[in-house]
């Protein structure tokens, strides 16, 4: 574990650990990072004891975020793959079908609103992708972790998919899942976003021996119907659960049935 800590750091990889309300109002950073209550519900920021006392120091919620704007810088330091990070520009064969997202209509849309950014082929375009899942492998546990990952489509399909450029950037765990509060913990990596769009100066691109400005755009979320439902913010259940139709989704109240049907069913 040491090895791969001083491997990590040596390639600029770090990770933070940031406290989080275990109520899932606010992560303690910006203005709370020295509050110890939560100043949304009041519950206390450290752990309780067995014996109902408080653990100074010990953090009763935990996220780990893994900055991605180190990881772009370092993918583009890479000759192969700053090579392969332009290929949706380069390619040589466009068949008129869709075979990558750089054949459907949002990604010459971007490129037609923000001629800016669409006439830098070394731009990234991005998927966010969340679901949760179950660690221990058994259902009786009440234990739920979410991972939320990046994809980078600028990679040929063949690479995309891959593992290794499937970029994870938080890790939400906990005894319940966040549901609709998974906005608090996406902050940090919508700051850097938000930081990508306005653009990082500075960064080496080994293929091209240059340095460039560069600037992501997040396009697309990729994610189970219960899950689009959390980081939307939309209806997914229930009464007027379209997310599309939203208030105009048409509904038909069922007639009660009768006493003898139900005692049947």
């Amino acid at each position: 574990m040491y090895e791969a800590k001083k491997t990590l750091c040596a390639l600029g990889l770090s990770y933070e650990k940031m406290h989080a309300c275990p109520n899932d109002c606010i992560l303690y950073r910006k203005e709370y990072e020295d509050s110890t209550n939560c100043p949304s519900c009041g519950i206390s920021r450290w752990k309780e004891g067995k014996d109902s006392i408080l653990k100074e120091g010990v953090p009763a919620k935990v996220v780990w975020y893994f900055p991605p704007i180190p990881r772009f810088k370092r993918m583009f330091q890479s000759h192969e793959t700053a090579k392969s990070l332009t290929w949706h520009a380069a390619r040589k064969s466009i068949d008129g079908q869709m075979s990558h997202p750089a054949d459907s209509p949002s990604w010459k849309l971007l490129d037609d609103k923000w001629p800016e950014f669409g006439n830098e082929p070394r731009n990234l375009r991005l998927a966010l992708s969340s679901d949760g899942f179950n660690p221990h492998s058994s259902l009786s546990s009440r234990y739920s972790c979410w991972p939320v990952i990046l994809v980078t489509y600028n990679l040929p399909p063949w690479m995309c998919m891959k593992r290794k450029f499937m970029m994870l950037t938080l890790l939400i765990s906990g005894p319940k899942q966040p549901g609709n509060d998974i906005d608090v913990y996406l902050e940090p990596l919508i700051d850097d976003l938000k930081s990508l769009w306005d653009g990082i100066r500075g960064v080496y691109d080994a293929h091209n021996g240059e340095y460039f400005t560069l600037r992501a755009a997040l396009m697309w979320t990729i994610n189970d119907f219960p899950a689009y439902g959390n980081l939307s913010g939309c209806v997914v259940k229930g009464y007027k659960a379209c997310p599309i139709c939203g208030d105009d989704t048409p509904s038909h109240k069922v007639e009660k049935w009768p006493q003898n049907l139900l005692h049947w069913a």
